[in-house]
C-alpha cells in the first residue's frame, strides 16, 4: 500500500491529494513546483510520484515565491500542476483549482518543546492577555499545537492561527483588539509584513528554526518609517511609472484604481508591463521624465527589493494614500 506521506530533508508532505488528482485527471504530465531552498528535493518528490503513476514528471526551475506566481500559460501545458509549500493566494487567481493540488510541506524539525518554553516565558514576561497567533504553510501543524498548549496553560488565545502571506494579513485580525500577534515563521520577513499594517498590537516573531521568540517592533519601525519617507517622496510626482504584474501577480483591478486616481489627479503615466521586477530592471527602464513608480504585482517588490532606488517606488496602497490626500499621515492598513 502507497503512503500518503513523504519526508523530504526536515519537511513533510502529506500527498492524499495528489494521489487522488492522478487518478482523477488520469494525468500524464505532472508539473511539480518547490519554494525557493527546498528545490534539492525535487528528485524525491519525482520518484515518489512515477513510483505511483505512469507519468512524466517535470520539475520547475524557475523561481517559485507563492502561489501568486503560479502561471496560466505554463499550466496549460500540463494534466496536473502539484504545488507544494504555499496555500492557494487569497485575492484569488486565474489559474482553475482542478488542475492545481496546493500541497502543504510541514516543518518537522522543530524541538517542539523547546520552543513552547520559550513563547510562554515571553508572553509571561510581557504579561499579555489577548493573543493571535499567525503563521505560514510550513508551521500550520505547530500552529495549531502552540494555540491549544497556550490556551490550557491559561493564555488567551482569541484568533488563530490564520495563515498569512508576505504581502496579505487576514482582515479578521486587523479588525481584532488582540494585544499580541505571534508570528510563527522563519526569518523577518512575514512579521515586518503583518507588522507593517497591524500597527495596534505587539508582533513577536516566532522562529521555529532558531526557537527565538523576539520582538519585531524595530525592525517594524524601520519599515515603515522608510516607507512613509518614499511616500513623503512622491507627493510633488507629476510624471508617473506603473509596472504591471504576470500571471497571477497580475491584478487588474489595482491597476483600474491606479490609473483612474492618477487621470483624477491629471497625472502623467506610462504602463510597463515585467515579469521580473529587481533594481538592475528599474534602472534600465528607468527615464528622466519620470518621478516615481508604483509596483502593482507584489508589494513587497517595492519594500525589500527596490527600497535603495533612487526614485520613489511605492506600493498601490501608498501611491493611492499620496495622490488622493496629498498628505503624509498614517501608514496605510494594507500593502495592497
Amino acid at each position: 500500500m502507497t503512503s500518503e506521506l513523504l519526508t523530504i530533508g526536515d519537511y513533510e508532505l502529506k500527498l492524499s491529494e495528489v494521489l487522488r488528482a492522478l487518478s482523477e485527471l488520469r494525468a500524464k504530465r505532472v508539473l511539480v513546483q518547490l519554494p525557493e531552498g527546498l528545490k534539492r528535493y525535487y528528485t524525491a518528490i519525482a520518484d515518489y510520484i512515477r513510483s505511483v503513476a505512469d507519468v512524466e514528471v517535470y520539475l520547475d526551475g524557475s523561481p517559485v515565491y507563492g502561489s501568486c506566481l503560479l502561471d496560466l500559460g505554463k499550466t496549460e501545458e500540463y494534466d496536473l500542476v502539484i504545488h507544494v509549500g504555499h496555500d492557494p493566494y487569497p485575492l484569488g487567481s486565474r489559474i482553475s483549482s482542478s488542475r492545481v493540488v496546493f500541497v502543504d510541506l510541514e516543518y518537522i524539525g522543530v524541538d517542539l518543546e523547546a520552543l513552547l518554553i520559550e513563547v510562554e516565558k515571553y508572553l509571561t514576561v510581557c504579561g499579555s492577555t489577548n493573543i493571535a497567533i499567525v503563521t505560514t504553510n510550513q508551521h500550520k501543524k505547530l500552529s495549531r499545537i502552540m494555540g491549544e498548549r497556550l490556551k490550557n496553560r491559561g493564555f488567551n488565545v482569541v484568533l488563530g492561527p490564520l495563515v498569512v502571506f508576505g504581502c496579505y494579513t487576514p482582515p479578521e485580525l486587523k479588525k481584532s483588539e488582540v494585544e499580541v500577534v505571534l508570528v510563527v515563521a522563519g526569518g523577518v520577513f512575514h512579521s515586518i509584513g503583518v507588522g507593517m499594517v497591524v500597527r495596534s498590537a505587539k508582533v513577536v516573531r516566532v522562529d521555529p528554526y532558531t526557537k527565538r521568540v523576539t520582538d519585531a517592533s524595530r525592525e517594524v519601525s524601520k519599515f515603515v518609517s522608510i516607507r512613509l519617507k518614499k511616500m513623503y517622496d512622491a507627493l510633488n510626482a507629476r510624471n508617473w511609472g506603473v509596472i504591471l504584474g504576470v500571471s497571477g501577480q497580475y491584478r487588474p483591478w489595482v491597476v483600474s484604481k491606479i490609473v483612474k486616481t492618477l487621470k483624477e489627479r491629471e497625472r502623467r503615466f506610462y504602463l510597463y508591463t515585467a515579469p521580473i521586477l529587481d533594481i538592475n530592471v528599474l534602472r534600465n527602464i528607468d527615464s528622466p521624465e519620470l518621478d516615481a513608480y508604483v509596483v502593482t504585482s507584489c508589494p513587497r517588490i517595492a519594500v525589500d527589493d527596490l527600497a535603495e532606488f533612487e526614485k520613489p517606488v511605492l506600493t498601490p496602497s501608498e501611491a493611492v494614500e499620496v495622490l488622493e490626500k496629498g498628505s503624509i499621515g498614517r501608514y496605510p492598513e494594507s500593502l495592497l
